[in-house]
């Protein structure tokens, strides 16, 4: 469980479940990462069967998940993302666990003929197949043939008190050693081809010719890392581009920026957005997805073509020209989040639907 969007959310849930109705356990094909070591310091169960997947054969990775499934003998089995839903599904088989939901997180725009089979095949094995926006809704049905009345449509939520801080602005930039003169813009994401730093980082030449105290904060890291530096270098961009890794102060982050930019080529429902959208900083994301679903163009946030640097230089240099448009956005970004994508409603209807299966699953 590195650090990221699926397995944060995935975390979110684990720790707020009603411990009252609910034991909670985590299991992970390879090992714990940093988020599932976070889950076994706060004392909850997480079991890491330490696999390549990569280097392992199918059949054995199924093996081992099915031993586990086999002692463990849960009454309810959620897997996240495409190979927990491919190993877990398939160790489930024959089991009789009383319910088994798969969650798929992004839209499919790469279609992978064999993947296409599993996911057709193993919905069929589902109680239930999670979806966090519509257009991922509509891949799945569309391309996986799984039963629309299988299918559920469950918008994330994220845990809104968490994003609150003491920090004042000027106090959380300082710890990052930005003045209150910057026009400060932040980017958090997997540095991975989906989230389109590329772009963004072409956009900023002209941003930078035209913004005095252009500073800009990347957050995250990834396969794409060193040829994003590369591009930095040849843009002549170093001065104002700062690659900072993985980060756990998101909510000191995010009171220090100006602007938060998601640039994603393709999407599920982005976290990193909402949780900037949530913390009441203005957003621009391009028009993919879960994006374009909780964004409404020029209300909560602007929205602009994917892979698109001068759209999306346009609209950042608008927000810099317009800082009261900023401050509009960002305060009904934040009553957007509240209403539509908190946690507590999330888990109001997770819990429903397990109990709902628990139920069934003893009585068939």
């Amino acid at each position: 469980m590195p650090v990221g969007g699926a397995e944060d959310l995935v975390a979110a849930i684990v720790r707020g479940l009603d411990p009252q109705r609910f034991a909670a356990a985590v299991a992970t094909l390879g090992p714990p990462g940093p988020v599932g070591q976070e889950l076994r310091a706060r004392g909850y169960e997480v079991v890491s069967l330490g696999l390549d997947i990569k280097r392992t054969s199918t059949w054995r990775v199924v093996g081992e998940v099915r031993r586990l499934l086999k002692a463990g003998r849960p009454d309810i089995l959620h897997t996240h993302l495409y190979h927990p839903n491919l190993y877990g599904r398939l160790g489930s088989l024959g089991l009789g666990l009383p319910g088994v939901v798969a969650a798929v997180h992004n839209s499919y725009t790469r279609i992978k003929f064999h993947r296409r089979v599993w996911n057709f095949l193993l919905g069929w094995a589902s109680d239930r197949v999670l979806v966090g926006s519509v257009q991922v809704w509509q891949d799945v049905r569309r391309y996986d043939g799984v039963p629309a009345g299988r299918l559920l449509l469950m918008p994330y939520g994220i845990p809104l008190a968490e994003l609150n801080t003491r920090l004042s602005r000027k106090e959380a930039r300082e710890r990052l050693g930005l003045s209150e003169g910057d026009l400060v813009i932040g980017a958090v994401g997997r540095l991975e081809e989906q989230k389109g730093h590329v772009h963004l980082l072409a956009a900023l030449p002209e941003l930078q010719r035209q913004i005095p105290d252009l500073a800009v904060l990347l957050v995250g890291e990834g396969r794409e890392e060193e040829d994003l530096r590369r591009q930095v270098r040849e843009l002549g961009l170093s001065s104002s581009v700062r690659f900072l890794g993985t980060r756990r102060d998101l909510p000191e982050i995010y009171r220090a920026l100006d602007l938060f930019v998601h640039p994603s080529l393709w999407e599920g429902l982005p976290l990193a957005l909402l949780k900037a959208m949530g913390a009441g900083v203005p957003v621009v994301a391009t028009r993919v997805s879960g994006s374009q679903e909780a964004i409404v163009d020029g209300v909560n946030g602007c929205l602009v073509a994917p892979g698109d640097p001068d759209a999306l230089g346009r609209a950042i240099l608008e927000l810099y020209l317009h800082p009261e448009a900023r401050r509009r956005l960002g305060e009904t970004a934040r009553c957007t989040v509240a209403a539509r994508y908190s946690l507590e409603a999330m888990l109001v209807r997770l819990e429903d639907l397990y109990l709902e299966l628990w139920r069934r699953g003893k009585h068939i």
